[in-house]
Parts: C-alpha cells; structure tokens; sequence
C-alpha cells in the first residue's frame, strides 16, 4: 500500500496497497477510514495542547519527517495502543497478500468497547524480517461503513506465493488482538511494524497547507479526532482529504496513537 510518486519515491505511512498499480487518478483520491456515518455524536472540545500536537503531527507526516513524528509518538506499550477497541474478538476473514503487504478484514457489530466507531474494519500487516526469518507484523488497524475503491486494495491474493501466506496473516492479526482483548502491551509490542522508524525520502509531490480538526467523545482513553486537511498535489493540484488521528496524554504532554492513525492519499 505504499503509492509511487510522480518523482519515483513512496510514501510509508499513507496507505494505499501497491506501488505498481496506483495511477495518479487513484493517487489524487482518499477517504476516511475512520468515518462513522449513522452515528451522529456530539463534538468534544479540544484543549489547545491536544490541537498542537495533532497539527504537528499531520505536518510532520506530510513531509515523511519520521524524527518529528517519532516525538509524538507514545513511548509507554499502554499509551502506545491504550484500551482495546473491541470488547471481544471480532470476526475474521479474506485475508490476502500482496508480496510484503498483507491484510485482513473484520467484522466487529456488537463486538465493540466504543460505540461509535464502526463494526467493520481491516486490520494492515507488514512482513519484515527477524532474525533470518520472516514474520507478519501489523502497521496498521482502521474501522470504515464501506470500503471505497480508492483503497486500492485487492480482492484476492495475485499469486500462489502470495496464496501461502493467507494462514499466517490471520493468525498474525488474531494473536495481536487476543492480546489487545487481554491487555497484554508487551506482546503486542513484539507484534507491530513500528513503521515510523522507518526513513523515508520526503515527498516533493505534494505539500500540506492546512487542517481543520473535530473532537469526538469516545468511551476510550484519550480524545479522538476527525480531520480534514487541505493539501497541494503536484504543486498545483488542490486536494481535501479526511482521516482520523487518536490522541493520549503522557508525561503531560499530548500524543498520538500510530496504529489507529488514519491519513490516506
């Protein structure tokens, strides 16, 4: 899910599913995975602190600034994923690879802690390798009403390499939330792809000019925004895209959550 650019450099972090594929049609679309249509709950207030940093944040990834967003990172494991999202194991299917990109999809209705986030998402991993061998890790979870087409993931694994893999991506993604369910931050920790450690070339296509962000009341920890952020493509191309960025308090200081951030383009 990681989208070449015009000048020939991707973006970790903003997720599409394969580089080879997206046209710069698909590259200009986004959507938020964090929306929840049919569920019209009140907006929250968000203290100047918490706006900064969810500011700061969104600049820094617009521009692959990994040493900015690595600051306003948790740095405790139960800051870093915080109370589980779910209040028992969500369903699990389709799980599919795309060489070192796998996902899996849940259903969660009536599975979830908070009421307004939706009960279906998909969970995104990585393979890295780990000692001489290679293991899925997750980098990424988002809720969503409907999957739109601009997420440009695919309905089925392209090859029987890729095939092979299904059983461990589920498996991967069913032991991180068994140990989400249980409060086991340790070995959630060992299970994640810690993608904004990971250098990136800044992109040159395209720049972030503004953001306006909404607070919503969540049951969970923390605050919870939706954003819209207004971004210039390919210097000249304006563009709006809307996501969702969860954010926690840590030694005093706000920050936020990397595996429920959603910023997608």
């Amino acid at each position: 899910m990681l989208p070449r650019s015009p000048k020939g450099g991707n973006i970790d972090g903003m997720s599409h599913w394969s580089s080879g594929r997206c046209g710069i049609a698909a590259i200009l679309c986004a959507w938020a995975a964090w929306s929840v249509t049919g569920w019209a709950a009140p907006q929250s207030a968000l203290p100047p602190e918490a706006k900064r940093a969810a500011e700061d944040f969104l600049y820094a990834f617009s521009r692959n600034d990994r040493d900015a967003i690595s600051r306003l990172v948790p740095k405790s494991a139960a800051n870093l994923f915080g109370p589980c999202p779910f209040s028992r194991m969500p369903s699990l299917s389709k799980p599919r690879a795309d060489g070192r990109v796998g996902a899996v999809e849940f259903e969660g209705k009536g599975k979830m802690s908070d009421p307004g986030l939706p009960g279906k998402g998909i969970v995104i991993l990585r393979l890295v390798e780990e000692g001489g061998s290679k293991n899925w890790r997750i980098r990424q979870i988002y809720w969503y009403e409907e999957l739109p087409p601009e997420a440009d993931i695919p309905e089925r694994s392209p090859t029987e390499e890729d095939k092979r893999q299904e059983p461990a991506l589920r498996e991967a993604a069913k032991e991180f939330l068994h140990y989400w369910l249980a409060s086991d931050y340790q070995e959630m920790e060992r299970r994640i792809f810690r993608w904004w450690e990971v250098d990136r070339r800044p992109p040159k296509w395209v720049r972030m000019t503004g953001v306006d962000l909404k607070a919503r009341p969540t049951t969970l920890n923390g605050i919870r925004v939706d954003f819209d952020a207004k971004l210039k493509l390919i210097r000249v191309v304006p563009r709006s895209v809307s996501g969702m960025i969860w954010l926690v308090q840590e030694d005093g200081a706000w920050r936020v959550r990397p595996l429920t951030f959603a910023f997608f383009f």
